[in-house]
C-alpha cells in the first residue's frame, strides 16, 4: 500500500494555472514524471532481480561466482542469429555455443578448433553485441528526468517580470502596473526585446532536450531504439500464433529482444592454483535476463511519449512565433493610430497587455489609456450636411452631430 501511494504521488498532476504554456508543461511535467516513474520501477527491479545462468550438473564451477561474474562482465548475443528455422532456440544464440561464425554457405561454424586452437579457414566470425544496461539504467533514466526539467529553470529566470505580473495582478492598480512594467527606465526596450528572444530560445531548448534524450537512449541501446515503437506496432499485427512463437515459426525476432534480449551468452574464465593442482578453464553459459522484460515495456512507453514530446515542442515554438506575427499584423492593419501605438510598445509589453486583458478587462481598459501615445487622437466626426431640413430643424441637426461624435 505504501508503494502504491508513492506511485500515485508521482503520477499526480494538479490542474492549476502555471506560468509556462501547455506545450512546455508536456515536457517538464509529464515526461519528467514518466522518467521518475520509470527509474522507480527499474530501481526496484534492479535491487531484486539477478542474472541466472544454466550450469550443467557435472560442472564443478560455482553458481555463486557465475552470476556476479556475468553481471559484472556483461552478456552478449550474435545479431546474425535472427531465428532458428523449425527449431527451438533463443535470439542471438546459436544452437551450438562454440559456433561463433558463418561460412560461405551461411551455415554456423566455429572459428577455432577447440582441441588444437587452430583457426578454421572459411569461417567468418560473427559480431558480438554486449549488454550491460542493467548496471546503470536506473541512474540514466533519473538523469533524463532532470534533463527534461532543465529548460524550465531558464524559463523562470528569463520571465521573472511576467511571473511577478501574474502573481500580483490583483493587487496592482493601472498606474502601478504602468510605472512598474511600462517605464523605460525600469524596463529598457532592449531588455524587453531580449526577453522575447530568450523566451523563443527556451522553446527551442525544449525541442533540443527531447531530441537529445531520444538520440542518447538510441546510442545507449545499441542503435535499436530509433524504430523500436514502430517495429513493435508492426510485430503486434502478426497475430498471437506468430508473434509469440518461440519454436522457430517466425523468421524475424521480437523487437523487444532485439532491443534488450531476455537470453544471452556469458563467458567466464576459471583459474586457480595450489601446491598440487593448477586449474585453468574457460566456461560459456546461456543466461537469462528477466529484468530486461520490464525494461522492454518501460522503454516502449517512453518511446511513444518522447515522439509526442518532440512534436508538441515543435508546435509550441511555432505557436509562439505565430502569436508574435499576429500581434504585429493586427497592429499594422488597423490604420495609422495603431501603427503609432505599435511603435511605442514592444512585443513584451503586448504580452503584458494580452495577459491583463484575459484576467481583468476593466484594468486593461485603464492601462490602454495610459499606454496610448499622447499624439494619437480620435478620428474627428464628418461636418454636418446643410440642407433644408436642417435649416427648418436646427436642434435636430445639432443632436445628430453630437450623436455622431466618438465617445471621449
Amino acid at each position: 500500500m505504501a508503494i502504491a501511494g508513492d506511485i500515485k504521488d508521482m503520477l499526480a498532476i494538479k490542474i492549476k494555472a502555471r506560468h509556462d504554456s501547455y506545450s512546455d508543461q508536456f515536457t517538464r511535467i509529464l515526461l519528467m514524471k514518466l522518467m521518475i516513474l520509470g527509474a522507480f520501477f527499474i530501481g526496484m527491479n534492479w535491487y531484486n532481480d539477478k542474472v541466472n545462468c544454466i550450469i550443467p550438473g557435472p560442472n564443478s564451477f560455482s553458481d555463486d561466482f557465475t552470476k556476479p561474474a556475468c553481471w559484472i562482465n556483461g552478456l552478449y548475443v550474435y545479431e546474425e542469429v535472427q531465428h532458428h528455422e523449425g527449431d527451438l532456440g533463443y535470439y542471438g544464440i546459436p544452437r551450438v555455443l562454440d559456433d561463433d561464425g558463418k561460412n560461405e554457405d551461411g551455415e554456423y561454424c566455429s572459428t577455432v578448433m577447440k582441441q588444437t586452437m587452430q583457426v578454421v579457414k572459411g569461417c567468418k566470425p560473427m559480431k558480438k553485441t554486449f549488454f550491460l544496461q542493467y548496471q546503470y539504467m536506473v541512474f540514466l533514466v533519473a538523469i533524463l528526468a532532470l534533463l527534461y526539467y532543465s529548460p524550465y529553470i531558464i524559463f523562470k529566470r528569463v520571465n521573472t517580470d511576467l511571473i511577478s505580473l501574474r502573481d500580483n495582478i490583483k493587487e496592482y492598480s493601472a498606474e502601478t502596473i504602468y510605472k512598474t512594467y511600462f517605464d523605460r527606465n525600469i524596463n529598457p526596450r532592449n531588455r524587453m526585446r531580449m526577453r522575447v528572444l530568450l523566451t523563443l530560445v527556451v522553446k527551442i531548448l525544449y525541442i533540443v532536450v527531447n531530441v537529445v534524450a531520444f538520440i542518447f537512449l538510441n546510442e545507449v541501446l545499441n542503435g535499436k531504439y530509433r524504430n523500436y515503437g514502430s517495429e513493435w506496432v508492426k510485430w503486434s499485427k502478426l497475430g498471437n500464433a506468430i508473434s509469440f512463437d518461440y519454436t522457430g515459426g517466425r523468421e524475424s525476432p521480437k523487437p523487444a529482444n532485439q532491443l534488450l534480449p531476455s537470453f544471452a551468452i556469458c563467458e567466464v574464465f576459471e583459474e586457480a592454483a595450489d601446491i598440487k593442482h593448477t586449474v585453468m578453464n574457460s566456461h560459456k553459459f546461456v543466461c537469462e535476463l528477466s529484468n530486461f522484460i520490464l525494461y522492454q515495456y518501460i522503454f516502449l512507453m517512453i518511446w511513444f511519449f518522447q515522439i509526442a514530446g518532440i512534436l508538441v515542442s515543435i508546435i509550441g515554438l511555432l505557436a509562439q512565433v505565430v502569436d508574435h506575427v499576429l500581434t504585429v499584423f493586427c497592429f499594422c492593419r488597423h490604420g495609422s493610430s495603431a501603427k503609432k501605438m505599435y511603435k511605442k510598445v514592444t512585443l513584451r509589453e503586448c504580452e503584458y497587455l494580452e495577459f491583463i486583458r484575459k484576467k481583468n478587462l476593466a484594468l486593461y481598459g485603464e492601462l490602454i489609456g495610459l499606454v496610448q501615445p499622447k499624439n494619437v487622437k480620435a478620428r474627428a466626426p464628418p461636418p454636418p450636411v446643410q440642407n433644408k431640413q436642417n435649416e427648418m430643424y436646427p436642434m435636430l441637426d445639432a443632436h445628430e452631430t453630437a450623436a455622431s461624435a466618438p465617445y471621449q
